[in-house]
């Protein structure tokens, strides 16, 4: 095993514990700390599950209904060929893609891992259909 990165993974939705512990494996593997996002915690901000200073947790958080996709959300990788190299690790262990994923930003670090599930779920959509999803800003 390699040394602790700071990097983390935070994980939701994946049912299927061979794959989950295969995914584990991957990213434990490469130092990088992985966290499972159960459905209670779908009304939690995304910086405070993953573990971004100052970012509160939500005493009364919404409750939300169980989201039926895998997602995942990266945050302290420090360039981008860590990601490729974890997204290649995981193809290399004959592992089915995650379509739901993204880097934790200024901007969504604040939106609940619920609201941000779900615009992953729409901006997936639109790239399925050949539309870009607009830019957001914030």
């Amino acid at each position: 095993m390699h040394r602790p990165t700071g990097e983390t993974v935070l994980m939701y939705g994946f049912t299927d514990p061979q794959r989950t512990r295969e995914l584990q494996y991957v990213m434990v593997q490469m130092g990088i700390r992985v966290k499972t996002i159960h459905d209670d915690q779908l009304g939690q901000t995304v910086g405070f599950l993953a573990g971004v200073k100052d970012m509160e947790e939500n005493p009364n958080p919404e409750q939300y209904p169980p989201l039926n996709e895998e997602v995942i959300v990266m945050h302290n990788f420090s360039i981008n060929k860590r990601i490729d190299l974890m997204l290649t690790n995981i193809q290399k262990r004959g592992l089915e893609g995650i379509p739901l994923k993204c880097v934790l930003t200024s901007t969504n670090k604040k939106w609940t891992f619920y609201d941000l599930a779900k615009e992953l779920e729409k901006e997936h959509a639109m790239l399925m259909s050949g539309q870009l999803p607009e830019t957001q800003k914030g």
